[in-house]
């Protein structure tokens, strides 16, 4: 047995090996004023509420790293650079060479001045123009998300960049919703009078459940409409277009639409006062006028029609016309009024026969006659194969076999058109 002052002692030793070896207190690091260069506009509040930093922080080298990453992970910058010392952090910042604009594609939503403030509330870094990538996109992604979510609408916001006009040329990020599909809903009709009521509904009927678009269904469906109305003889309607909260739903997202009508009454076709100094005569519009097929629109619009036809005949493809109506309410008729803006001419480049096997080739080089210089006609290239067919009767043949399309190349700046024929053996006989 043991004795009680031994026993004393042992307790008293084990307690004096623990407070000899106490547990280390790691050194301090001392906190350092943190800068940013090179990105003048965004303040610095902005910046460092973005990436975690304060005016004074305790860094240590993983964490300025960290630090860093995070700015180069917003995809705002091009370059991040950062300097120490004693006292202060300095991160230097290169901006993107290559911000983009910001689209929107089958939101629900109403683009303008109120949708790009709530998106520079939520996202302090968002500007209007955006990078490829990063996690500026991303905060706009959660943005629209959350904008949907308080409409009742639950949908997961996709953003990706889009192509425009060249090869692969990047434009926008086009921000879409993938799944579930977005469709125009119910469309409510106001001031339809009873005659133009069977013909309104039937168009309305066939907008419904069409793919809905953020920017364009709205101004879409007050074009569908005025083109009905404008086509029975109403001149002078007005159709506004109202769009309604989406409806999400298990088959999908309807965005309902309302569109108010002021008929305005029926108007005949008076006279079309078309310019006498325009480079394209009247004679010549008139014309082709005349050779499109009776009943395949209203008169004023095939005018319109050939005027564009005309210009691009003669090279002008850039061509824009604008036309002015003016109402007598007495004699219930109107009158328009004609304006073109030709733009540049363009020439022919060069021609390309493709798919076509050589003595073929020789034949239609004969019988082609727009010469490499002239005028680009759109036109010509348009009836070619029918021509060709009628000149050469062996062309003409084998012409008959082939899918003959065409495609032309227009150069906006030297103002060239390169044009490829293109031939394929034709299914069947």
């Amino acid at each position: 047995m043991i004795k009680p002052v031994a026993a004393l002692i042992v307790v008293l030793s084990f307690a004096s090996f623990c407070w000899a070896a106490p547990k280390k207190t790691p050194p301090k690091i001392p906190a350092k004023a943190i800068r940013l260069e090179g990105a003048t506009q965004y303040t610095q509040p902005e910046l460092f509420a973005a990436v975690g930093l304060e005016a004074q922080m305790q860094l240590d080298a993983n964490g300025i790293k960290a630090r860093g990453k995070a700015l180069s992970d917003t995809g705002l910058f091009d370059v991040v650079r950062f300097r120490t010392d004693a006292k202060s952090v300095t991160f230097s910042l290169t901006p993107a060479k290559q911000m983009y604009p910001m689209r929107i594609d089958n939101l629900p939503l109403i683009p303008g001045d109120d949708l790009d403030g709530k998106l520079r509330a939520a996202v302090p870094l968002y500007r209007g123009q955006l990078p490829g990538a990063g996690t500026v996109v991303e905060g706009v992604q959660a943005a629209l998300e959350k904008m949907l979510a308080a409409q009742g609408v639950k949908a997961t916001v996709k953003a990706a960049l889009t192509s425009g006009l060249g090869p692969q040329k990047v434009t926008a990020v086009n921000f879409s919703i993938a799944s579930p599909a977005v469709k125009i809903g119910a469309i409510r009709l106001v001031g339809v009078s009873a005659p133009m009521q069977m013909k309104v509904n039937t168009v309305a009927a066939g907008q419904s459940e069409n793919d809905y678009d953020t920017s364009n269904s709205a101004a879409g469906l007050q074009h569908v409409f005025e083109d009905l109305y404008q086509g029975q003889g109403y001149a002078a309607v007005e159709v506004s277009v109202a769009q309604g909260a989406a409806v999400g739903s298990a088959d999908g997202i309807s965005v309902p639409f309302t569109l108010t009508v002021k008929e305005g009454g029926l108007y005949k076709l008076g006279t079309i006062t078309y310019p006498a100094d325009a480079i394209v005569p009247r004679g010549e519009v008139d014309k082709l006028a005349a050779k499109y097929p009776a009943g395949s629109g209203r008169p004023f619009d095939l005018f319109l029609m050939a005027v564009r036809d005309a210009y691009h005949a003669r090279g002008y493809l850039d061509s824009a016309t604008e036309s002015h109506a003016s109402f007598n309410e007495t004699t219930r008729i109107v009158n328009y009024t004609i304006a073109v803006t030709p733009g540049s001419q363009y020439r022919l480049g060069a021609v390309k026969f493709d798919g076509a096997p050589d003595a073929m080739v020789v034949r239609l080089n004969k019988v082609w006659k727009m010469t490499s210089g002239a005028a680009f006609d759109e036109s010509y290239v348009s009836n070619f194969a029918a021509l060709a067919t009628k000149q050469d009767k062996t062309l003409g043949k084998w012409i008959q076999t082939m899918l003959v399309t065409s495609d032309g190349k227009a150069d906006p700046v030297a103002h060239t058109v390169n044009c490829t024929i293109h031939f394929a053996k034709a299914a069947g006989k």
